[in-house]
């Protein structure tokens, strides 16, 4: 009868150690997820088999809050036309004080409105009934600039442009139709019905018919 041996069951880690070496023993892949300050910040995560995942960005991450549906910033009407305020009030005093203009423009709107910490911006969670305030307000600064005080005049009833206003628009009108102050189509006009042939001999009444007449034939170009 044969004996089977048993089988001998040897310790590595303590025959390592006899002989002064280190046994690592192999462990299952762990998930890491490491997210330092910076901006698009991604995390990775999965299961158990999932490779360690090391991402590093530069500044710390931003986190925007959209402004809720009942505020100015959620519609999209009323922020733009206050924005379109804000840009035309700023071009019209950039004119007169420079590029500064802007800069002060909108820390005297943050004084008026008692905005004490943070950027303007922070109207855009204002509810949206505060909206007409603000435009009206933006209305009244624009309107005592000098292109708003030109435009508001020429509102008025029966009011004629100065002749330099009323030469940049016959210039732009002349250029939808193709022609130059200079054309001899130009000078032609001229002659049949105001005698002249030269826009220096033209009063400001007739110069304003002039940019009517050339009103309407722009009007008549496109269709309206």
């Amino acid at each position: 009868m044969t004996t089977k041996k048993k089988a001998t069951v040897i310790d590595f880690g303590k025959e390592a150690a006899k002989r002064g070496k280190t046994v690592v023993k192999k462990a299952k892949p762990a998930v890491s997820q490491v997210v330092e300050k910076g901006n698009n910040n991604t995390q990775i995560a999965g299961d158990n088999n999932t490779t360690h995942v090391n991402i590093t960005t530069k500044a710390s991450p931003k986190i925007q809050i959209q402004p809720s549906t009942t505020s100015i910033g959620g519609d999209p009407a009323l922020k733009t036309a206050i924005i379109e305020r804000f840009n035309k009030l700023g071009e019209a005093r950039e004119k007169r004080f420079g590029k500064s203009a802007y800069q002060v423009m909108y820390v005297t709107f943050k004084k008026d409105f008692g905005i004490k910490n943070g950027a303007w911006t922070i109207i855009w969670n204002w509810p949206a009934e505060n909206a007409g305030a603000i435009i009206k307000y933006l209305d009244a600064l624009y309107n005592n600039t000098i292109p708003g005080r030109v435009e508001k005049a020429a509102k008025k009833e029966g009011y004629i442009h100065t002749k330099p206003q009323l030469f940049k628009q016959e210039t732009e009108l002349l250029a939808f139709l193709g022609y130059t102050t200079k054309s001899p189509e130009v000078k032609q006009m001229l002659q049949e019905r105001f005698g002249v042939t030269s826009h220096a001999h033209l009063t400001q009444q007739q110069l304003w018919h002039l940019v009517c007449h050339l009103e309407g034939l722009v009007k008549k170009m496109v269709g309206e």
